[in-house]
């Protein structure tokens, strides 16, 4: 998990220095093709970082049910 927290936090500093490198270029300095892959990158990144999300939750939740049950166990062979 720490190496995908380094990949993402990658992916975020490529937007932002792409974000940095549209702004600094005006209106007529920026290429439109330019704008859509950044907005296509802003996008994925998204959606990736939610998909993130919801799997990170569910392990978390998969693992606290896993402790209930165990000790739900524990407690019915005393």
């Amino acid at each position: 998990m720490k190496t995908l927290k380094w990949l993402w936090i990658a992916a975020l500093l490529t937007i932002g220095f792409k974000l940095y490198n549209l702004v600094m270029a005006g209106p007529r300095g920026s290429n439109p093709d330019d704008m859509q892959s950044f907005v296509g990158m802003v996008l994925t990144f998204a959606l990736l970082s939610a998909v993130l999300i919801v799997l990170w939750a569910t392990g978390r939740a998969k693992a606290a049910l896993a402790r209930r049950i165990e000790r739900a166990k524990g407690t019915a062979k005393l």
